[in-house]
């Protein structure tokens, strides 16, 4: 009797851990796709972007990756713009792929000025870019790189249509004031912790 008991007990345990550290997981992930554009009769309706963000030991890792057909370009810091959470001191932009620091303060038309930015080339440009964010006192938490400008805006990026009017192809999209979603084994989690509890339940009848 004592030994099935203990097994039972440790099989709840090891549910239980199991989701928690998957959840603990999911929190250090973010993702927002840019579904809102400055100009829809040149780059349409979206969504354009997807923008992956990572804590990843106390720097954050971010992904942009377009979606369909459209590409991300923008040279001098109109490639993609990003706020911070708090304190920027020592903040550095490093690992980057398919883009280049750009400048502070970087106004991109129609979304405000975000904080930080980061630049690439000419249209059509590349359909994927990432690179990594450190800073003096680190980071705890994906979620530190997910703050709303003056205008109301987290992220922005600039966009290029390919099927767009030849005389227009470009233009720049957003989040807009949208949460962040976490990744969704999130939910997997939530349905695992619920099974759980079943098991337990009926271990105990």
């Amino acid at each position: 009797m004592a030994p099935s008991y203990l097994r039972k007990l440790v099989i709840s345990f090891a549910v239980f851990a199991i989701v928690t550290l998957g959840s603990t997981a999911v929190a250090m992930a973010d993702t927002v796709q840019l579904t809102i554009p400055n100009d829809v009769p040149a780059i349409g309706a979206g969504p354009f972007a997807t923008v992956n963000y990572v804590l990843n030991g106390n720097q954050i890792d971010v992904t942009v990756t377009a979606l369909g057909s459209y590409t991300l370009f923008g040279t001098g810091g109109e490639m993609f713009g990003f706020n911070v959470v708090g304190d920027t001191a020592g903040l550095n932009i490093i690992n980057l792929v398919n883009c280049a620091v750009g400048s502070t303060n970087q106004q991109l038309d129609g979304f405000g000025k975000f904080e930080f930015s980061v630049s690439g080339d000419q249209p059509p440009g590349v359909t994927t870019f990432s690179f990594t964010v450190t800073r003096d006192i680190g980071f705890s938490s994906a979620s530190q790189l997910f703050e709303n400008n003056a205008s109301d805006h987290a992220f922005a990026a600039h966009i290029y249509n390919p099927n767009g009017p030849a005389e227009a192809r470009t233009g720049f999209a957003t989040n807009g004031s949208s949460v962040p979603e976490p990744a969704s084994i999130f939910l997997l989690g939530s349905g695992l912790f619920g099974a759980a509890a079943g098991l337990r339940r009926r271990f105990k009848k």
